[in-house]
């Protein structure tokens, strides 16, 4: 075997066994002496390839959201339908990635609602193309309906990213007493599209049934 593809496997040893340890514990209780004692794996070939703790759980991380963008994108290719429609399906998938991928739950929602928060900004640039996604789904529902006077798409699309910022710390501090990361991912998605739609429609009924 030739060395490039030792050092391949070994490093894709490392990161499947820091994948199994930051999904459970998240990154705060994450150990590397336990991904070690655990896979073993000594400590001196974690760092003859990585740098520390923070550059494999940002590896973790970026594999989530990649990996997550792609299924997306996928799933939605030529779906049609009303916005609700489109919008439930846009969730559902989300919901089914992790049940197929268990192990991205706990960095998802980790990475998520309870990021370290020196690692913020590596974080935010790992998710890129999942934001971008979840934008660019925004941009088409809006894109296909018929908006009030004096709103545009790009008005939208910016209030929606600054309210969702909001509602993920809001979101995490309200989920400080579920231990479950599949309660917690379910409650987040259920929210997350309570809170699109009410910033679709908006939160009263017909008044024709209300008479």
């Amino acid at each position: 075997m030739r060395r490039e593809e030792k050092n391949a496997l070994a490093r894709q040893r490392i990161f499947e066994a820091a994948l199994r340890e930051f999904s459970e514990k998240g990154y705060a209780a994450g150990s590397l002496n336990t991904i070690c004692a655990e896979n073993n794996i000594s400590k001196g070939i974690i760092y003859h390839y990585f740098t520390d703790k923070d550059e494999l759980y940002l590896l973790c991380v970026a594999g989530c959201f990649d990996a997550l963008a792609a299924y997306l994108m996928q799933a939605l290719e030529g779906i049609s339908g009303s916005v609700e429609g489109r919008l439930r399906e846009y969730f559902d998938a989300r919901l089914r990635f992790f049940a197929e991928n268990p192990l991205y739950l706990g960095i998802f929602t980790d990475a998520a609602l309870n990021p370290p928060e020196h690692l913020i900004s590596g974080i935010s640039e790992m998710r890129r193309s999942f934001d971008e996604l979840n934008i660019s789904v925004l941009t088409g529902l809006l894109d296909s309906a018929a908006l009030r006077d004096g709103i545009t798409v790009a008005a939208v699309v910016e209030d929606f990213r600054m309210y969702m910022d909001y509602f993920n710390l809001r979101f995490k501090d309200v989920l400080a007493g579920i231990h479950s990361p599949e309660q917690a991912l379910r409650e987040h998605e259920e929210r997350c599209h309570r809170q699109l739609g009410i910033l679709l429609y908006g939160v009263l009924g017909d008044r024709d049934e209300n008479r």
